[in-house]
């Protein structure tokens, strides 16, 4: 899994959550951070200017980088992800999470033939709705990166977000999970920020 964001004049890339007591090393204007062997991410300072923000980075330009990390000494390790971070999901089924009285654990679909699990919090969760998957890798407008982990010891793979946590222009300011209409697209297609700022909610 590769993230990336860009800030002024610095590219962050990054392969694996933070980790308390982490190292870092830095040569040629590039930052390794890192903890024992693994990686955790790359900082390039100096890059030609991109797009503010969460961006999403071509075959050419990771291969680009790789080369600038062999040049430094580094490893070569940053590696192409295709997949779509935010998607049209639709809730197949739920259970009560084994050891929480709110957390529910979900089978979420993302695709026509790919379902994954989540647990989720929120208090309109229901059988049959269609919503926003944040998939691991997903950059949030708060700056929030989202990993695949565990809630109360139970495999999460992503959050299915509300309005809000979206940046969406007439987002309610209550809790609850985002639930598309039925005609807003297409189970496993990217979520459309642009459609999704002309949505009405129930305040």
């Amino acid at each position: 899994m590769l993230v990336a964001d860009y800030n002024s004049d610095t590219l962050m890339t990054f392969l694996a959550p933070e980790e308390p007591d982490s190292s870092f090393e830095t040569k040629k204007r590039i930052t390794r951070i890192y903890k024992n062997d693994q990686t955790l991410a790359y900082h390039f300072s100096g890059i030609a200017p991109l797009d503010k923000g969460p961006i999403k980075l071509t075959v050419k330009k990771i291969e680009e980088l790789n080369e600038l990390l062999i040049q430094a000494g580094f490893k070569p390790e940053l590696v192409y992800d295709p997949e779509a971070k935010f998607v049209i999901a639709y809730v197949d089924s739920f259970v009560k999470h084994p050891d929480s009285d709110h957390l529910h654990v979900a089978q979420v679909k993302i695709s026509s033939d790919k379902s994954v699990q989540i647990v989720s919090g929120s208090p309109n969760l229901r059988r049959g709705i269609k919503t926003v998957a944040c998939l691991p890798g997903a950059i949030m407008p708060s700056g929030k990166i989202i990993w695949p982990g565990k809630l109360r010891g139970v495999d999460s793979y992503g959050m299915m977000a509300a309005p809000k946590e979206l940046g969406l222009k007439n987002a309610p300011d209550r809790p609850g999970m985002i639930v598309l209409p039925d005609d807003f697209g297409k189970v496993g297609e990217t979520f459309d920020f642009i459609k999704g700022n002309e949505l009405e909610f129930n305040n």
